[in-house]
């Protein structure tokens, strides 16, 4: 089942307003310049950014003052090939973090982020230079936030040598 828009743009400013309001509640932990809030409170915001890029998109494509309402007149795809793309898709990516969970320690998380962002982004989007250039500079960015501005403990695995190189 499709939800129009406007559903989907006001769920996801609602869900990003209750991640930042609950998260000010997180006790801020001595020593650290930033609390355990910080990560909530930066999804809060980009959920509440993609529900109005949402809502500004909607507006951009219809210059009708209906714009943010369904549009009824659209033909839409049979129900079961709709129905078996999306469980094909959440099994997807059901597999792809069984396989994260399994290659990880052995590749590290950076050949492991790269080979699963590359899998999924080739599969749904079928550009292979796209998807092996976003794959490549997404898992650096992860891990960069992750292991150096969050300090979260990261498997190095197979680039374990050169894990040196690898940080600022």
């Amino acid at each position: 089942m499709k939800f129009p828009a406007s559903v989907n743009s006001a769920i996801a400013i609602a869900l990003g307003v209750f991640l930042i309001v609950a998260s000010r509640n997180f006790q801020d932990v001595r020593g650290i310049e930033y609390g355990p809030g910080l990560f909530p409170t930066l999804i809060g915001m980009a959920l509440i950014l993609a529900g109005l890029a949402l809502v500004v998109g909607r507006l951009i494509v219809s210059s009708e003052p209906q714009a943010l309402l369904p549009d009824r007149s659209v033909d839409k795809a049979p129900h079961n090939s709709s129905t078996r793309h999306s469980v094909f898709a959440l099994l997807l990516h059901i597999a792809a973090v069984v396989f994260y969970i399994l290659a990880a320690d052995e590749l590290g998380f950076l050949i492991t982020m790269s080979v699963l962002l590359f899998g999924l982004l080739w599969w749904f989007d079928r550009r292979v230079l796209r998807a092996l250039v976003i794959a490549i500079i997404a898992s650096f960015a992860l891990h960069a936030f992750f292991y150096q501005l969050m300090s979260v403990p990261l498997p190095w695995g197979v680039l374990e040598p050169i894990a040196g190189q690898l940080t600022w």
